[in-house]
């Protein structure tokens, strides 16, 4: 099932099982991934709103930002990509020098 927009509740459920951590400090919600105490990845979402996050930004925080292909992300969503399977792909891109 090809992925469109996506509720912002869903989406922090989802990077929370590949291993990010939410900081709710600042102004918006920010989730980090750290590797052997190096942020590897951040994005962020706002606190207000019900809105969901679209299919463009979606896909710009995908490629820019956590480093997941659409398929990759769908199938964590799925449940079918582990923290593990997401440290595997940062190290396959370099990301975790």
């Amino acid at each position: 099932m090809p992925i469109g927009a996506i509720s912002k509740s869903k989406f922090r459920r989802v990077l929370r099982s590949l291993g990010f951590v939410e900081d709710e400090s600042r102004d918006h919600v920010y989730l980090e991934y750290y590797y052997r105490g190096k942020k590897i990845a951040e994005t962020k979402v706002s606190h207000g709103g019900d809105h969901d996050i679209s299919k463009r930004l979606l896909s710009y925080i995908l490629r820019d930002q956590i480093h997941l292909t659409k398929q990759e992300f769908e199938n964590a969503i799925n449940g079918e990509l582990s923290a593990e399977d997401y440290l595997i792909i940062l190290k396959k891109k370099g990301l975790t020098d």
